[in-house]
């Protein structure tokens, strides 16, 4: 025999997991939360928009409507969920891609339409976007010198059991 126990549990180093949602920091959490919600009331409005211009389409020869809104609309979503897993990648393009469309707007129409609102949706996709960032930063931070562990309710000395009355001299 070479001495191994089939029954002995492997020794395995054991990575720190992610750190609990109550750890991170609400400077951190609350504008990506913002961010994601942001994004999914672009993409409800996007969806009014779209399924209104589908209505007044099919009652009048005048309206156009592309196929191409509803990609906008997925593509919104898919980003909207993005950002509430904290993704950086997509956070950046939410921001550039809606950055990038109000100028396109504007550009094509020759007025600012919605740059009122535009400008309040940029804010909060910026916002997101750089927490999104220092998320992976306290991440990181946090994988390399994680905290303390925490004491544990079992040990607080209120928790510790007393001696029966038998077991009392």
């Amino acid at each position: 025999m070479n001495g191994h126990n089939p029954y002995q549990s492997p020794a395995v180093s054991v990575a720190p997991a992610a750190p609990a949602e109550r750890d991170i920091p609400e400077t951190i959490s609350a504008p990506i939360r913002h961010g994601w919600i942001t994004a999914c009331v672009s993409g409800a409005l996007t969806l009014l928009a779209t399924l209104a211009a589908v209505v007044s389409q099919s009652r009048s020869e005048n309206a156009v409507f592309s196929g191409w809104n509803m990609i906008d609309v997925a593509l919104i979503a898919a980003l909207a969920f993005g950002i509430h897993k904290r993704s950086r990648t997509a956070a950046t393009i939410m921001f550039l891609y809606f950055a990038l469309s109000k100028i396109l707007v504007v550009m094509t129409t020759g007025q600012p339409t919605g740059l009122v609102f535009g400008l309040v949706f940029l804010f909060f996709y910026f916002r997101a976007m750089t927490a999104t960032y220092r998320y992976h930063r306290f991440l990181r931070n946090w994988r390399q010198n994680p905290p303390a562990p925490r004491a544990s309710l079992a040990d607080n000395p209120l928790f510790k059991p007393h001696p029966g009355p038998a077991e009392n001299p």
